[in-house]
């Protein structure tokens, strides 16, 4: 083996210099080195129920994933100045239900899309419906290549036991707001069998349209239930299965935490196996690719101008 020597100082000064910077960088702008992380998240065995509160101890013994992300340059809206560049996933299994909890980095808590000017903090974990064979294609699928997306929105955990309506409202976001004349539906007034209270009637087209955007009735938990097979291809399950519960914390990390500072942690669960054959399907001991999406509201971040990964691997035990 030949081994080079210099005695130039100001070269290797250069060069050791420029390693620095390097790390400084990557430390910094929280860029995992994705050579130094597993393909493979292990879904840990649990006895009982799993916990839908991502600081509950029984997470703490959990292996967690860091996942690299980047920005989707794809297709359009492109969006390659992202703010989030990783996420740190824990993955558990009872052999009845599947949990995962995802966090993230995030500087600003953003649950709500009602200003114009306003856009929600949002995460999805992506799944092959077909788990035999090569995974489709990692931008939410492709024809004859079918997704099912879990998609936590900021927003819908904001509008849990909100109100009667169970929503945050336009007048919530602006308690000065007047108009001159508006179709307000008051409760007790005239309504629908199945569309009862304040601004639930004919006049909301949306939700009188049976949009599960607008009808909070129609949603299980803060999680959207998805299929796609390709860009623009986004449907909402008529049947949602997908249990989620998202809390932002301003300081600090919990044990077995990724990161500390403001963050957001997510829990989400589903049963191994459901009925409906629009939905991945698991069982104990099988590998499934997994995919993650993380959307900053702060960022303007929205659709497909988002941070995403490759595919990885889950090994439920």
């Amino acid at each position: 083996m030949r081994v080079v020597q210099t005695t130039n100082k100001k070269l290797v000064f250069s060069i050791l210099l420029s390693a620095l910077v390097v790390g400084v960088m990557l430390t910094i702008g929280q860029v995992p080195l994705a050579v130094s992380q597993p393909v493979t998240i292990p879904a840990k065995a649990v006895k009982g129920p799993i916990p839908m509160d991502g600081a509950n101890p029984l997470w703490e013994s959990v292996p967690g994933v860091i996942v690299p992300l980047s920005g989707q340059l794809i297709t359009t809206p492109m969006h390659p100045n992202i703010s989030v560049k990783s996420m740190f996933v824990k993955a558990m299994s009872n052999g009845k239900e599947l949990g995962l909890r995802v966090e993230w980095s995030d500087q600003t808590k953003n649950d709500t899309a009602i200003g114009p000017q306003d856009f929600r903090d949002q995460a999805a974990i992506m799944f092959p419906v077909t788990t035999s064979g090569a995974p489709p294609f990692q931008c939410m699928g492709q024809s004859g290549g079918t997704t099912n997306i879990w998609r936590w929105n900021a927003e819908w955990q904001k509008d849990l036991g909100k109100d009667s309506a169970g929503m945050w409202d336009v007048d919530d976001q602006y308690p000065g707001i007047f108009w001159d004349y508006y179709f307000e539906e008051p409760a007790g007034g005239v309504t629908y069998p199945d569309r009862i209270g304040r601004s639930l009637g004919p006049f909301n087209s949306g939700i009188w349209s049976g949009n599960i955007m607008s009808d909070p009735t129609l949603r299980v938990s803060s999680v959207e239930d998805l299929n796609a097979n390709g860009f623009s291809t986004l449907t909402t399950q008529a049947h949602q299965d997908v249990l989620g519960n998202g809390v932002w914390e301003p300081s600090g990390s919990v044990k077995g935490g990724g990161y500390t500072g403001p963050t957001w942690r997510v829990v989400i669960k589903r049963s191994l196996e459901t009925s409906d054959p629009n939905d991945t399907q698991f069982k104990p001991g099988m590998s499934v690719p997994i995919a993650f999406a993380v959307w900053d509201g702060n960022n303007i971040e929205r659709n497909g101008m988002k941070a995403l990964s490759t595919w990885f691997t889950l090994k439920l035990p």
